[in-house]
């Protein structure tokens, strides 16, 4: 790709600032309920007390909540993209758990998942894709694709690009910088 070529520039997707928005307002919903999970206890729940397991799980679950709660805020803060497309292939240049890079040579093929925020992709060698991922980025994704053996999903749940609009991004770039599919 030459340095003048308009048709093909290098795309920068980022956090999406609405659902960042909702994101937040259910982490804040939750870790109310972990602090009214907390008050529960102090004020007298009994570890023999059949209402103690559901009080647990509520604490813990507002205990991840308000972690996650705080790391995205650090990079909504950073406001660092979470993809990049360009001749190359796709990348995520996020420092923190990033995806690493694909090359479109590696990409076999590129599905809109129906009535999920899910694209995927095919690739030919996942376990060298997945060997330039940040380690947590590659537990996610082997837990998530267990039953597909050579796919990697890329949410837009959190990106601001809509399923259908990063679908057909992909597969132009794709088409034009990618290898045939055989």
């Amino acid at each position: 790709m030459d340095a003048g070529d308009t048709d093909f520039p290098a795309v920068l997707i980022g956090p999406s600032g609405a659902k960042f928005a909702i994101l937040m307002g259910i982490m804040c919903f939750m870790t109310g309920g972990a602090f009214w999970v907390v008050l529960r206890i102090l004020t007298g729940t009994t570890f023999q007390s059949a209402a103690l397991l559901p009080l647990l799980i509520c604490g813990v679950g507002g205990l991840v909540s308000a972690v996650w709660m705080l790391l995205s805020l650090h990079a909504r803060l950073y406001g660092q993209p979470r993809l990049r497309i360009d001749a190359t292939g796709i990348a995520d240049p996020s420092d923190r758990c990033s995806m690493g890079a694909i090359a479109w040579s590696e990409i076999r093929g590129i599905r809109a998942v129906e009535r999920k925020q899910v694209v995927s992709l095919t690739v030919t060698d996942k376990p060298a894709v997945l060997a330039r991922m940040h380690p947590l980025r590659r537990i996610l994704i082997r837990f998530d694709s267990v039953f597909a053996p050579q796919v990697i999903k890329l949410y837009t749940w959190r990106l601001d690009i809509t399923r259908e609009d990063l679908f057909h991004l992909l597969v132009r770039y794709h088409k034009q910088f990618g290898e045939p599919v055989a």
